[in-house]
C-alpha cells in the first residue's frame, strides 16, 4: 500500500514570491524618486525666490538712492509702496542706524520692531541679512540692504518682505500630482508584473505541480504544457520525457509479466498434455486390442442374419461408443507428442471434397446442407505445403465442429480463396468453413484454440479439435482466424502457404497423395467389416489415416458425438 502523502505547511505561493519581488522595488523607486524629486524640487523654489529677492533688492537700493539724492522722501515713500505692490512681496522698511523708520508701507507695519532690530543687525553686522522667518502670521523671506546715497545723507537699512507661503502650497500640490503619478505607475507595473509572472511563472509550475501530483497517485498518463519561461518550459520536457519513460517501464513490466504468466500457463498445459499423453499412450496399447476386439465383435454380431432390430441398435451402440474412445485417446497421444516437420504437399480442393464427401451422410442425417465453394482453375494454384493426412485432420475438425454446432439443421459451406500474398510475401491459399450455428462468444476467443478447452463438455466435448487444428497450421506456416459468418453462426479462416503446382515434389506428392487415400479408403472397408482385431491404437499420421475410416463408419451409422468450442 502507497504512503499517504501529508500536505507541507501552506506558505506563500512562487507566483507572489516573483510578484513582489518585481513590486516591491518598483515602489522603493518611485517612492525614493518622489523624495528626491520633491527635495530637490523645493530647493529649486527657493533658489528661485531667493534670486528673486535678491532682483528686487538691487533695484530698491537704485531707486532709494537717487530719490534721497533728490532730497525728495515723498518719492522715496512712492516707489517704496511701488515695490510693496509688488507679486509675492508682502512690504518694504527703511531704517536708520539709530532706529527711525525713514518709511514703511501697510502691509508690515505691524512688525515694525521686529524690523527694526532686524535693521540694527545688518549695521551692527555690516553686511546684508536673508533669512526665513515668521511675519504677519505667514511664513517669509525677508533681505537687508544697504543704501548709502550720500555723504550729506546718514546711511540707511532697507528691509523686503517676501511672501514664502506659496513655495509651500506649491510644494504640497506637486507632490499630490507625484504622489498620484506613482501610485498610478506602481498600479500598471503591479498588473503587468501580475500577468507576466502568471503566464511565466505561476500557471506553467501549476500545471508541473498538477502533473506530479498526478503521477505520485499512478496516472502515468499525464502530460504537462511546455509553456512559461525557458527553464519552466525545459522543467516541464524533462517531466514529460520522464512520465514517458516511466509509462514505458510499466508497460514493459507489464508485458514481461504478460509473457510469464503465459510461459506459466504454456508449462502448465505442456505439462498437462505430457501426463495426458503418457496416459494415453499407456491407455492406448493397454486397451487398444480389447476396444477393437469390442468393436468388431459388435459389429459382426450386429450384420448376423437374424438379429433383431433392438439389438442391432444395442450393438452399434457399443460400437460407436468403443470408436469414440479410440479416437480421443489418437488425439491425445497425437497432441501429446512433440511435432515433426511433415514434407509433402496436397491438393486442397480434392481434400475438401473428401471430408464433405464423408461427411455427407452425417449432414443429411441432422438436415445440413453442405457446398463447396471454389474457382475452377483451383487446380492450378490450389496446391498447399501440407501433407494430405494433416491437412485431412485440419478440414475434417472444423467441418466436424461445425456440423456439431448445428442441433437443429442449418448449412456446411467450405469456401476456397484464391491465391494471395502471405507472409515476407510469400504466396499462400486460404479456405473458411462456415456454419449456421449459434458462433463463438466473445469472451471464449482468446481460449478457444488452446487443450481441453470447450463449451460443450456436456455433450462429450474433449476440447482437443481445434488444438489440434492450430497446432498442424502453426507447424505449416499457416494462421487460423475465428470470426462471424453472414447468418450469426461461426467462420474459420486458414491460410496455408503454397507451392509451385508443376514442381517435382508436387507431382510426387500428388499421386502418393491419391493412392494413400484409396489405400485408406479400402483399410477402413476392411476394418469396418472386418472389427480390426488385434490392432492398435493410432497416434500422429497413423491418427489422422484412423480418423479417415471413423469418418467413414461415422458417415453410414451417423455416431459421432463429440461437441464443438464456442
Amino acid at each position: 500500500m502507497a504512503p499517504k502523502l501529508q500536505r507541507r505547511p501552506a506558505g506563500m505561493r512562487l507566483a507572489h514570491q516573483f510578484w513582489l519581488s518585481l513590486v516591491v522595488p518598483i515602489a522603493m523607486a518611485i517612492a525614493l524618486y518622489g523624495l528626491f524629486s520633491s527635495a530637490h524640487r523645493k530647493q529649486v523654489l527657493r533658489q528661485e525666490a531667493t534670486a528673486e529677492l535678491r532682483n528686487y533688492a538691487t533695484l530698491l537700493q537704485a531707486f532709494v538712492e537717487s530719490a534721497l539724492q533728490r532730497r525728495d522722501i515723498a518719492l522715496v515713500r512712492r516707489r517704496a509702496e511701488h515695490f510693496a505692490s509688488a507679486e509675492r512681496i508682502q512690504g518694504v522698511a527703511a531704517f536708520t542706524r539709530e532706529g527711525e523708520a525713514v518709511f514703511i508701507t501697510e502691509g508690515v507695519k505691524g512688525e515694525q520692531g521686529r524690523l527694526e532690530a532686524l535693521a540694527r543687525r545688518a549695521f551692527l553686522e555690516g553686511g546684508d541679512i536673508e533669512e526665513p522667518t515668521n511675519l504677519v502670521g505667514q511664513p517669509v523671506l525677508v533681505r537687508t540692504v544697504a543704501i548709502h546715497p550720500s555723504s550729506a545723507n546718514p546711511p540707511l537699512v532697507a528691509i523686503l518682505v517676501r511672501d514664502r507661503h506659496y513655495i509651500e502650497v506649491l510644494e504640497s500640490s506637486l507632490n499630490r500630482g507625484l504622489a498620484a503619478t506613482g501610485v498610478v505607475l506602481l498600479l500598471v507595473s503591479a498588473v503587468v508584473a501580475g500577468a507576466v509572472v502568471r503566464f511565466t511563472v505561476a500557471l506553467p509550475a501549476r500545471a508541473i505541480l498538477s502533473g506530479a501530483e498526478r503521477v505520485a497517485s499512478g496516472d502515468l498518463d499525464a502530460a504537462v504544457p511546455e509553456k512559461g519561461a525557458e527553464e519552466l518550459s525545459r522543467l516541464a520536457h524533462a517531466f514529460n520525457t520522464m512520465t514517458w519513460s516511466l509509462r514505458e517501464a510499466r508497460q514493459r513490466a507489464e508485458r514481461e509479466e504478460m509473457a510469464r504468466v503465459n510461459v506459466e500457463r504454456r508449462l502448465q498445459q505442456a505439462q498437462a498434455l505430457a501426463a495426458a499423453g503418457q496416459v494415453a499412450t499407456s491407455l492406448g496399447h493397454e486397451i487398444g486390442s480389447p476396444l477393437n476386439v469390442i468393436q468388431g465383435r459388435a459389429r459382426r454380431a450386429a450384420d448376423l442374419p437374424g438379429c433383431p432390430e433392438n439389438l442391432r441398435a444395442e450393438l452399434e451402440t457399443i460400437a460407436r461408443q468403443s470408436e469414440r474412445i479410440t479416437r480421443v485417446v489418437s488425439r491425445l497421444v497425437s497432441l501429446a507428442r512433440p511435432s515433426r516437420q511433415q514434407q509433402g504437399d496436397s491438393d486442397l480442393r480434392r481434400v475438401v471434397d473428401d471430408v464433405v464427401a464423408f461427411l455427407g451422410p452425417e449432414c443429411k442425417k441432422r438436415d445440413i446442407e453442405t457446398s463447396v465453394e471454389c474457382p475452377r482453375d483451383s487446380g492450378s494454384w490450389a496446391r498447399v505445403a501440407l501433407d494430405s493426412d494433416r491437412l485431412f485432420q485440419v478440414v475434417f475438425n472444423l467441418c466436424l465442429n461445425a456440423i456439431e454446432a448445428q442441433d437443429g439443421g442449418g448449412e456446411l459451406v467450405v469456401r476456397v480463396l484464391p491465391e494471395h500474398d502471405g507472409p515476407a510475401g510469400s504466396r499462400a491459399v486460404c479456405f473458411e468453413v462456415e456454419d449456421a450455428g449459434p458462433g463463438v462468444r466473445a469472451e471464449d476467443l482468446g481460449q478457444i484454440f488452446e487443450p481441453f478447452f470447450t463449451t460443450k463438455s456436456t455433450r462429450g466435448g474433449s476440447g482437443l479439435g481445434l488444438a489440434i487444428v492450430h497446432g498442424i497450421v502453426q507447424e505449416a506456416g499457416g494462421s487460423v482466424e475465428v470470426g462471424s459468418s453472414s447468418t450469426g453462426g461461426a467462420r474459420f479462416r486458414v491460410t496455408l502457404p503454397t507451392v509451385a503446382p508443376d514442381s517435382p515434389s508436387s507431382r510426387d506428392a500428388s499421386s502418393a497423395a491419391s493412392s494413400s487415400v484409396d489405400m485408406q479408403a479400402r483399410q477402413g472397408e476392411e476394418a469396418s467389416s472386418t472389427g480390426g482385431e488385434g490392432a492398435s491404437l493410432a497416434a500422429g499420421p497413423e491418427a489422422t489415416r484412423e480418423s479417415r475410416r471413423e469418418a467413414r463408419r461415422e458417415a453410414r451409422t451417423g455416431g459421432t458425438e463429440e461437441g464443438q468450442k464456442g
